[in-house]
């Protein structure tokens, strides 16, 4: 099978946009009130024995982990890698050797440090690269992670195509993203789409499934994780609305008027009330390179 290399990078104002956001919300808002231990940005998975959010989000790691299969013989790339935390976790968990990416130079730093902290400098690497349009050889993975980073992406078909090529045969595409429900609620897309510099317009889950088929890639199986993420998205809800009171507070007492951290929050509260409501979902997509 001959794969096309053509990429279509991030254009010049979203990767500004993306890079000023994680510079103003990394170590502010997701390590100190979200990832804590776990060094997850992203929504955790819990049942009735989960003892807490950052247990829940180590979950998902596992989750993600047992459906890509991942074992020790595998590399894996962690596209949009944010400070590593499932990098980290996956070299620990699973002895995989895992190549974290993100256009975040700050995110870069922090990954590097924690990866040392965490005794897995000799599994993992962290580079400053722009997921869209990597410069990897052609079949240099055997997994291809992407966990609520998916969302980033403007051209969905080109970068699948591009993740297509970097996967070796039989390799994985393993996703959890950010998706749009069966019924659109487009003032509230806006908002987060703005305020989490995710690409318009959100897609659904079934969407992504079929660019996935488009470009080449087989047995593809989706499934929706909304439910599952119930403690964490109620947990979101409430630090966004904790956040209001303050962001106020400091722009009539200070005159302060940070529109960047105000549009997080306003995208926090959003996307946990419309995932509450089911106009927006927690998508999971699995997808094969043939053989």
């Amino acid at each position: 099978m001959i794969i096309s290399r053509r990429v279509a990078s991030t254009t010049k104002e979203h990767r500004e946009r993306i890079v000023a956001y994680y510079a103003a919300t990394t170590e502010q808002s997701y390590l100190e009130s979200w990832a804590k231990g776990s060094l997850g940005f992203h929504f955790g998975l819990a049942d009735e024995n989960t003892p807490s959010l950052a247990a829940s989000i180590l979950r998902t790691n596992a989750f993600l982990a047992d459906r890509a299969r991942i074992t020790a013989d595998d590399e894996v790339l962690d596209a949009g890698c944010g400070v590593g935390g499932s990098s980290i976790w996956i070299a620990k968990e699973r002895g995989a050797k895992v190549t974290g990416i993100t256009i975040s130079p700050q995110q870069v730093e922090i990954a590097q440090r924690f990866a040392v902290e965490q005794g897995v400098s000799d599994l993992t690497s962290f580079l400053c690269m722009d997921m869209c349009a990597t410069t990897f050889e052609p079949s240099s993975f055997d997994v291809v992670w992407q966990l609520e980073s998916l969302c980033h992406v403007e051209d969905l078909e080109a970068y699948l195509r591009h993740v297509l090529g970097l996967l070796r045969p039989g390799g994985r595409f393993a996703c959890i993203d950010l998706c749009r429900g069966s019924i659109a609620d487009e003032g509230r897309e806006r908002i987060v789409c703005d305020g989490w510099c995710m690409a318009k317009p959100m897609r659904t889950v079934d969407e992504i499934a079929s660019a996935a088929s488009e470009v080449g890639f087989a047995d593809i199986d989706t499934s929706d994780l909304t439910s599952k993420a119930q403690r964490s998205i109620e947990a979101l809800k409430a630090m966004a609305q904790n956040s209001q009171p303050r962001l106020e507070a400091e722009r009539e007492l200070f005159g302060l008027d940070n529109a960047l951290y105000q549009g997080h929050v306003d995208a926090a509260l959003a996307i946990s009330n419309a995932m509450l409501d089911g106009t927006m979902r927690l998508g999971h997509v699995l997808a094969t390179r043939r053989p």
